[in-house]
């Protein structure tokens, strides 16, 4: 399968179905406000059901089955294709290429890694790199830098960079830390 151009909201709906067939209602209520996902980066319920359609057009999941609702018509179940699991693991595993994409790209990648119980070291680590590129690029600019503003936001920028490497640090942290029983 040739490497998708997926926005962030069809990726998500794309790798919640990969975890297993499910309906555009149970996707809506991850992404909803204040939902597992949905405190990070919110979906809201009309766009996962236009998220399933285009996926559905583009043969990446397909209908499976229906299921009756409680109070609505019957749910639709969608599975995702062999392919495009294989393309979600992989789109989980690719570091983030812009630091305006940490926020919102990075951050659900590592959420949705959680929800697979798969460890976030690897992809932590190849993020790391792709950080070290970008902090090498700003302070190459900021050197040559003409004039004061332009190097005042050339030092802007280089903080994102600083607080994005502080980010991979308490998940590397916090990933290796042991669960905490509650029982």
């Amino acid at each position: 399968m040739k490497e998708l151009d997926l926005p962030l909201a069809e990726w998500i709906v794309l790798a919640l179905i990969a975890e297993g067939p499910s309906h555009g209602f149970a996707i809506a209520t991850l992404t909803a406000e204040g939902a597992e996902i949905g405190e990070f980066w919110y979906i809201s319920r009309p766009m996962v059901y236009r998220s399933i359609t285009r996926l559905v057009e583009r043969g990446l999941i397909t209908p499976v089955g229906a299921e009756e609702g409680n109070r609505g018509p019957q749910r639709m179940i969608y599975a995702a294709t062999r392919a495009a699991k294989s393309t979600v693991t992989r789109w989980l595993g690719e570091p983030v290429t812009q630091l305006f994409d940490v926020r919102a790209d990075l951050t659900c990648k590592l959420l949705l890694l959680q929800r697979r119980d798969a460890s976030p070291a690897r992809l932590v680590e190849r993020q790391r790199v792709v950080i070290d590129e970008i902090e090498e690029s700003l302070r190459a600019k900021e050197d040559a830098a003409g004039d004061h503003l332009a190097r005042a936001i050339y030092a802007w920028r280089l903080e994102h960079v600083r607080a994005a490497r502080r980010f991979l640090d308490t998940v590397e942290a916090e990933s290796t830390r042991p669960a905490v029983s509650t029982g």
